[in-house]
């Protein structure tokens, strides 16, 4: 207790004789105690003093006591609080719900240096737990973005649909603990037909993560359920929406886009949100897919024999307006063809010195590995991105999906 100053507060000190008792046990416990009044107090004049302790008469009425600590409450280091009593021990009676230790005369060295011991270190574990409060705040948080990303992983395909004679190979690394991207792929029409898809939200953390799973589920279910009277509105009359011969497929394709976007925009435009997507239907036996590309970045349907193609947008956003046109395309991928799908995450992968990955990078990148198995192709883009961006912190969720048929 050497040097531990004490402001002792009462209502007539340092006249009063207990307080007078009281200081001089405090002298010699080693400690530097300054008398004052409760009044002396409240008025500032000892404002600049930065006590260890608080030694407070019980004769101070309750609100006073209150007062007094709300002084030095708000300081960062806030001192700890004793009550003392006179030989009416009554006194105490008022404040004994508030939780204070208090001392009881006769205020001998020793009695009185194991009370301040005490007082003492309650506050430094009154300051220890208050230090320990962010902490454990911030390790609730991480507890529920670990759980988060667990429910997410769980919207994420166990194992997607790999039909005879294709490859289908996919990465999902996600920038926080939980994300926005996201991609699903199923079966259709009783197997002879599969579907892909590769979606980014916008935004980033737990709002665009809770999106994400609302539109995962409204796509693939209203993909799989496309019969249904409930999507009626939403199935455009003869082949308008279409370009060429629709064929197996198109309808629930363009059922799934239509009837979400009507979804998200009639419930969910005042939240913002929105999302880009690349939806594709494929048959295996001829390697034709129908796609509508929802202003996603444009996939690449690589060539074996070298070239390449980019599947541009066909229609917006999915939930920006409620009047939005979306139109199937199609395509063909030939033996040993690659179809290419990311979010930008890819190019959009910055290095230290701000330079992005682009577009152009990743087409030479896999204009180079032409006709090589799907999962060496994700294997090799995310190596390339990492080497790019170096000890830069990674901006953006990074999620692909590739399609090959094999030769």
């Amino acid at each position: 207790m050497e040097g531990l100053k004490v402001l002792v507060a009462g209502k007539n000190a340092p006249g009063d004789d207990t307080i007078r008792e009281l200081a001089s046990a405090l002298v010699e416990c080693g400690t530097q105690p300054v008398l004052s009044s409760g009044e002396e107090i409240l008025s500032g004049a000892h404002d600049a003093f930065d006590p260890d302790l608080l030694l407070l008469h019980a004769e101070l009425t309750k609100k006073e006591v209150g007062f007094v600590r709300d002084r030095w409450q708000r300081s960062c280091d806030p001192p700890g609080a004793l009550l003392f009593c006179g030989p009416d021990h009554v006194t105490l009676e008022p404040h004994l719900d508030q939780g204070l230790d208090y001392i009881l005369p006769p205020f001998t060295p020793g009695l009185v240096r194991n009370r301040l011991t005490s007082g003492y270190e309650r506050r430094r574990l009154a300051r220890a737990v208050g230090d320990l409060e962010p902490s454990l705040d911030l390790l609730l948080h991480e507890r529920d973005l670990r759980i988060g990303r667990r429910i997410q992983e769980g919207f994420l395909p166990a194992e997607l649909p790999c039909p005879t004679g294709w490859e289908v190979a996919a990465r999902f690394e996600p920038a926080r603990e939980v994300s926005g991207d996201f991609y699903d792929g199923f079966s259709m029409a009783n197997g002879r037909r599969a579907a892909f898809l590769v979606a980014d939200v916008c935004d980033k953390g737990i709002g665009s993560a809770l999106f994400m799973a609302l539109m995962r589920t409204l796509l693939r279910h209203s993909a799989e359920n496309w019969w249904t009277g409930a999507l009626a509105p939403f199935l455009l009359p003869g082949r308008q929406g279409f370009l060429g011969s629709p064929g197996i497929g198109a309808v629930p394709l363009l059922a799934a886009v239509r009837g979400t976007n009507h979804y998200l925009t009639t419930h969910h435009l005042s939240q913002a949100y929105f999302v880009t997507l690349f939806f594709c239907v494929t048959d295996p036996a001829t390697g034709r897919i129908l796609y509508i590309n929802g202003g996603h970045n444009p996939p690449i349907l690589q060539r074996a024999s070298g070239g390449h193609r980019l599947l541009r947008a066909t229609g917006p956003a999915v939930g920006l307006w409620s009047d939005a046109v979306f139109t199937i395309a199609a395509g063909t991928l030939g033996p040993a063809d690659t179809l290419f799908m990311y979010t930008d995450g890819v190019t959009e992968a910055r290095n230290e010195e701000g330079e992005l990955f682009g577009l152009p990078r990743l087409v030479n990148l896999l204009d180079g590995m032409s006709g090589a198995p799907a999962e060496e192709v994700v294997t090799q883009v995310l190596a390339e991105v990492r080497a790019h961006t170096g000890r830069a912190p990674q901006s953006d969720d990074i999620t692909m999906l590739v399609l090959r048929r094999c030769p």
